[in-house]
């Protein structure tokens, strides 16, 4: 991930990024690695936040498919919570 699309990123979220809470850096961390991978995987997106939709994360979802329920709920949380700060269209789909 590029450092522009970094620093978006961390920009939308500062409000829930704060220090002294283990469980916001850890999902923060984890918003990081998931659009990295989206990025990775999706290379005609060229890190574009605005051009992720339905079909990327499904595609993350279907790539994690081996991680505990816990954790996918966890990851679906923080990215529910950027689309709606980062006002991106449409919805983000609930792991299966």
């Amino acid at each position: 991930m590029n450092r522009d699309t970094r620093k978006q990123i961390l920009t939308t979220m500062a409000f829930y990024n704060k220090k002294g809470i283990p469980f916001r850096a850890k999902q923060m961390k984890r918003l990081m690695m998931i659009l990295e991978d989206i990025f990775e995987h999706e290379a005609y997106l060229g890190e574009q936040l605005s051009r992720i939709g339905r079909k990327q994360i499904i595609g993350y979802w279907k790539r994690t498919q081996h991680e505990s329920k816990q954790t996918r709920k966890e990851k679906y949380a923080i990215l529910a919570l950027f689309f709606n700060t980062a006002q991106l269209a449409g919805k983000v789909p609930k792991p299966h």
